[in-house]
Parts: structure tokens; sequence; C-alpha cells
């Protein structure tokens, strides 16, 4: 079943039971993973990562790989119409060298940013299950959709926000 099909059913089963969730609490949405890299304590570890002599580097090796790209590129189309087939084959093949060698390094400063992320995630999922479920209890809520799932919703909705605070104030 294609995507929009996904959703088309999933709103008519909700269209059906939303009545019936309605009375049984309220409805509420929560993006997890934004409330948890949200809280000081994740943005301490991503800060910390970027402060690492091996991001530092890849970062400025990614930046300084993108600058000569776009020098070459801009010079490349400037002057393509009075280059041989020969040079245009060399600045082309220097190019596409350039995209590999950036996709590479940043390829390494992503695997960096998803092995910080998916720490983060390990260490404070016990303490966000237990904010969730505290939240959920306190605010009588009945249905509690992730964000994703949803269409639409009011920032109202949103627990979000309220999960990410009572991270902060919880301790490690």
């Amino acid at each position: 079943m294609n995507r929009i099909g996904r959703v088309a059913v999933l709103a008519c089963v909700l269209s059906l039971f939303s009545g019936a969730a309605l009375a049984q609490g309220r409805v509420a949405v929560l993006n997890l993973e934004e409330a948890v890299f949200n809280t000081e304590e994740a943005k301490t570890q991503f800060n910390a990562l970027r402060q690492t002599p091996d991001y530092a580097r890849n970062k400025k090796e990614a930046e300084d790989i993108k600058k000569q790209y776009d020098t070459l590129a801009e010079e490349f189309n400037k002057n393509r119409e009075v280059m041989s087939a020969e040079q245009q084959a060399d600045k082309a093949k220097k190019l596409n060298d350039l995209r590999t060698d950036l996709e590479f390094v940043v390829k390494k400063l992503q695997q960096s940013e998803r092995e910080v992320a998916g720490r983060v995630m390990r260490e404070m999922m016990p303490r966000a299950n237990t904010v969730v479920g505290d939240l959920v209890k306190s605010e009588g809520i009945g249905l509690l959709l992730n964000s994703q799932a949803a269409l639409f919703s009011e920032a109202s909705y949103s627990l979000t926000a309220k999960v990410t605070d009572k991270l902060n104030q919880t301790k490690p």
C-alpha cells in the first residue's frame, strides 16, 4: 500500500476512535528525539564532539574542499566554451575527485554525530520514558502519538517542550 493510502487508512481509523480516545483522556503528540536532543545534556555532548581535534580537523577539511570545489566549478563553467575537450575532461575529473573527497569527509562527520546521538539516546531513554509516563498520568493523556505520525497538530497538543524541560530538571 502506498504512503498516501496508509495515511488515509490511519486517518479513517483515528477518526472512528477519536471519540473514544477523547472520552478516555486528552490527545497529545510527542517528538521524543527532538525532546532528548534539545536537552542541555545532549547539547553539551554535541558541543564536546565539535571541540574534539578529529571533528574540528574534518570540519575544516570539508570546508576547504567545498571552497576548492566551488572555485573550480565556477572557473569551469565560466571558461568551458574556450576549453579544449581534453581540458574539460581534466577539470571534470578534478571536480569529481573533489566531490568524492567531500562526500567521504562529510560521511566521517555524520558518523561521529550519529555515534553521539546514539549514545545520548541510550543514556537518556530510561529517564525519558519515566518523564513521558509521568506527564501522561499528570496531564490525563489518553492517546499519545509520535508527532511524525500526525498529519497535523496544533502546538498546544505537543508535549515535546515539556519533556525537554522535565529531562533538564532530572539528574543523570
